[in-house]
């Protein structure tokens, strides 16, 4: 009988944390490339197997990378140290908190190393519905703003619009690291669309798009399995290690045969700052002077903030090598977005808005701090409001005075 299993019953803090982030031990195990039992005597009893290297080191790093474990150690205020340090006996029976869920989904939770459907968008939230009797006021035989996005033409694009798309379409193809951050509803997904079509029809450029549930647990393992997946037949190795290791033969293979690649990663202002800051080491690969991968997160405003090197000097080293390109408010191009809109069912924007209506909006659609709140989203749910109270009102068209109504 071995020392380890001699051992009395000490669990680590390790297992508090385990079993408070819903982190089974074969997850564990499998992500270090060690035994389920060497886990379990590692948690439970306090035994570190000295003839596995690194093997503390890699399981710091497994936390590392763990979103909420990181979460959860910073709640309690403690470091990757005290994880080591004895837990209480109360854990002796206790299961990774959503241990029952595990088991009646399967494995969901590796769902975000599967690579996702780039030219998918997300569902529409709630639009304000136009009246029967304002569709008739108007001439109008579909909604201006309900699957309004079904060609190229159907989008709008203005100055900044364009420069964001140059500067997407840049970093696909040069190895840049960018971040398209914009409000909810500002139209981040469909610039996403728009430039991964223009790849797609060039085929110049494979677009990695991981297909991330909850991007709070998104793992650097878990980005590794997905450029694995997408860009060869093989099937992602272990460990981290042994991943990275894997994505950096992958890609030197392809991009000395003529290939390039873009890694997009949708909701990025949920990634943990270890994950954000492994992108980073996957941005720095190179061919000699050539980045072998693209990077462009798209996400709302709060990543901007994170990238603030005064507030966060713990991301210095990310934020020092990222790009922000923030798409703002529709105000100055209000008539010209409309004018998409209402074109494609064949209406001229003079028959339904009075020229006094686009300053009003405008200034409906800004906060008291001159802020822009002007986003697509918004802006239709403002004019379709406006249509139905023009209808009522027995107004031809949607004047100034109306949106002042609203």
């Amino acid at each position: 009988m071995g020392l380890e299993a001699q051992l009395p019953f000490a669990p680590l803090r390790f297992k508090e944390l385990a079993v408070a982030c819903d982190i089974s031990q074969g997850e564990i195990a499998t992500a270090l490339d060690v035994s389920k039992a060497t886990i379990n005597q590692c948690l439970n009893k306090g035994y570190v197997p000295h003839t596995i290297k690194n093997f503390r080191k890699d399981l710091e790093t497994y936390c590392q990378n763990n979103a909420a474990a990181i979460e959860w150690m910073e709640k309690r205020g403690l470091t990757l140290l005290d994880l080591w340090k004895p837990a209480e006996q109360g854990l002796r029976k206790a299961k990774p908190a959503g241990q029952g869920d595990r088991q009646r989904r399967g494995h969901d939770k590796v769902a975000a190393m599967i690579p996702g459907d780039p030219n998918h968008i997300d569902a529409p939230r709630e639009v304000a519905m136009l009246s029967q009797g304002a569709m008739k006021h108007f001439k109008l035989f579909s909604h201006p703003f309900i699957n309004d996005v079904l060609k190229a033409s159907d989008i709008f694009m203005s100055d900044e619009h364009r420069y964001i798309e140059a500067a997407m379409l840049d970093a696909a193809r040069h190895g840049g690291f960018l971040a398209v951050v914009g409000q909810v509803g500002s139209g981040k997904s469909v610039m996403r669309r728009k430039v991964i079509a223009q790849l797609k029809e060039a085929e110049d450029v494979l677009v990695i798009y991981p297909q991330t549930i909850d991007k709070q647990r998104l793992t650097s393992g878990a980005i590794c399995d997905a450029i694995i997946l997408d860009i060869s037949q093989e099937n992602p190795k272990r460990s981290l290690e042994s991943k990275s290791r894997q994505v950096q033969r992958l890609l030197l293979d392809r991009t000395q045969n003529g290939y390039r690649h873009v890694l997009i990663i949708e909701e990025a202002h949920d990634l943990s700052v270890p994950v954000l800051k492994y992108l980073k080491r996957f941005h720095e690969m190179e061919d000699g002077y050539k980045k072998m991968l693209g990077i462009i997160m798209i996400a709302q405003t709060e990543l901007k903030s994170r990238f603030e090197e005064s507030q966060n000097v713990d991301m210095r080293e990310v934020i020092q090598r990222v790009q922000i390109a923030e798409i703002k408010g529709l105000n100055g191009t209000l008539k010209g977005y409309l004018e998409v809109k209402f074109k494609r069912l064949n209406r001229k924007i003079e028959d339904i808005f009075t020229e006094d209506a686009y300053a009003m909006l405008s200034r409906r659609l800004t906060s008291e701090l001159n802020i822009s709140l002007a986003h697509p989203l918004r802006v239709n749910d403002y004019v379709v409001r406006g249509m139905n109270l023009a209808f009522e009102l027995g107004e031809d068209r949607v004047s100034a005075d109306v949106i002042a109504a609203l």
